[in-house]
């Protein structure tokens, strides 16, 4: 595969992870798809040819993990994240040899040449853990877990291991370089969070742990910087333990020592046997009877507990979102502020919820006109974006909008929606105030925003579309798309299932 194929299967992927996206496009990349054959690859191949692999612009976003912590998510621009991609499947294959089949995580498709799909491999990961305690019920298991891991690796140390694996020279400078300057530029630290480009880098960086425990012939699993080791006896477990640790200070990593514990036979089995989410599963799949009312009776208990775990909120939400069953929009709309960690759940599964469309736009509505919508921005933009998806047209939306767009103290993901909601249902004079507001906006993304808005408004002459590509760089491509009057799809907010 050459470097245009790479790039070409980078770009398929990023659109093709629209739906699952942390921060998703305002426009879904439809320019980038449209004038990928008509000069974009072909730039993005003469950068990297030229060792002008950036980034030139990276954002760090604050996303959450929980309802209460946070993990730091890189967003770069659509041509700095398609060259780090592309750089990083050129060496992915050789890094994907040197891995242990104990490793699931970001694993290498090399008929396909792209990352294998993490589910399957977070499904199969789960079960050969339990495979491996209900096999031997002495084992005892280690669960080791890395503090902020990610952060901490050093980009020195993952040159050298390049290097090691046999990547290509003139790929892993181009690697070592873009991370370098990802560093500097940002005032961060390690890889950047979110591509999985980073995941296969970080796989690479964690294998001389897999080779000390092969070494001493010490049963694992590993996804991601989640190790699992199995042993009957605790104090060979603990000597494991002692030589990880000291192989991960070698690497400027650390144990997290909150995550990190031994445990005895059966609660390491009650921890890897999730008897309720898999049990209440099963049943709905098979229509079992019943079914139902437990899925209830848990949804209930979880929202009169008031608790916001990740997982019991997404596996409920699917669950009710399968059996179109609606009980949850309400709480959904009450607890919006409460789970961002589970906003794409929530969104598909109120998306889903049709019958029930007048409550959820009447409550959004309200929510982009109290102070919760400004302190949670990550959920302004997936209301802004769940109105531009439903074509939803209200007054009240398109104020708050324009208070959205207007306020460069708000990150750009969410002016960025704002500025496509007024565009889509604005007024000529508010086409010529979108006008202003391009050439007076600093931000190459939310420009791109504005400039679909004034093309969706109707207020995007020839004339001034020509002036704009010739003036304004980084618009040239966005102005080549518009140029061919395109209807601008709407975004995909989950599947087609109504209820």
């Amino acid at each position: 595969m050459d470097l245009r194929d790479r790039l070409t299967k980078a770009k398929d992927l990023l659109i093709a992870g629209e739906d699952e996206s942390e921060v998703p496009d305002v426009i879904g990349y439809q320019d980038v798809q449209h004038q990928w054959e008509h000069g974009y690859r072909e730039t993005l191949v003469q950068a990297i040819e030229n060792g002008a692999c950036g980034p030139d612009s990276t954002s760090i976003i604050d996303f959450p993990k929980t309802d209460l912590t946070v993990r730091p998510v890189a967003r770069f621009s659509t041509r700095d994240r398609l060259i780090y991609d592309a750089l990083v499947f050129t060496v992915a294959d050789q890094i994907d040899r040197h891995l242990h089949p104990g490793v699931f995580s970001y694993r290498w498709d090399r008929f396909k040449g792209e990352p294998q799909k993490w589910w399957p491999n977070w499904t199969s990961y789960r079960a050969k853990s339990l495979q491996a305690i209900r096999s031997d019920t002495t084992l005892r298991v280690a669960y080791l877990d890395i503090a902020a891991f990610y952060e901490h690796i050093d980009v020195a140390i993952l040159g050298d291991d390049l290097e090691a694996v046999g990547g290509g020279g003139r790929t892993v400078g181009h690697i070592i370089e873009f991370l370098t300057r990802f560093q500097t530029i940002n005032h961060a630290w390690g890889l950047p969070q979110g591509p999985d480009a980073s995941g296969i880098l970080a796989n690479l960086y964690l294998a001389p742990v897999d080779s000390y425990l092969i070494q001493n012939n010490a049963r694992f699993l590993r996804y991601s910087d989640d190790i699992k080791v199995f042993h009957p006896d605790r104090s060979e477990l603990r000597d494991l333990f002692l030589g990880v640790n000291s192989q991960l200070r070698s690497r400027r990593l650390a144990i997290s020592s909150s995550k990190t514990v031994i445990l005895d036979p059966q609660d390491a089995r009650e921890r890897e046997t999730d008897i309720r989410h898999d049990s209440l599963a099963g049943a709905i799949k098979r229509g079992r009877p019943g079914a139902r009312e437990n899925l209830a009776a848990y949804f209930e208990k979880i929202a009169k507990e008031g608790k916001f775990n990740g997982n019991q909120v997404r596996f409920v939400l699917g669950q009710l979102r399968w059996l179109r069953d609606d009980r949850a929009v309400g709480w959904c709309l009450e607890n919006l502020t409460r789970l961002p960690h589970a906003i794409t759940h929530v969104f598909k599964y109120l998306n889903a919820a049709k019958s029930r469309a007048p409550e959820v736009e009447s409550a959004l509505v309200n929510f982009l006109h109290s102070s919760h919508s400004a302190a949670h921005p990550l959920i302004e933009q997936r209301v802004l974006r769940y109105f531009i998806a439903m074509g939803f047209k209200d007054e009240r939306v398109k104020e708050a909008a324009w208070n959205v767009l207007g306020d460069r103290n708000r990150p750009d993901y969410a002016r960025e929606f704002a500025a496509r909601y007024v565009g889509q249902h604005a007024s000529t004079i508010e086409g010529q105030l979108l006008r202003h507001r391009f050439e007076g906006e600093t931000s190459t993304a939310v420009r791109r925003a504005v400039l679909v808005a004034l093309h969706e408004a109707g207020y995007l002459s020839t004339r001034y579309r020509n002036e704009i590509r010739a003036s304004v760089s980084g618009m040239e491509w966005l102005c080549s798309f518009l140029a061919a009057n395109p209807y601008i799809r709407p975004p995909r907010i989950g599947p087609y299932v109504y209820f």
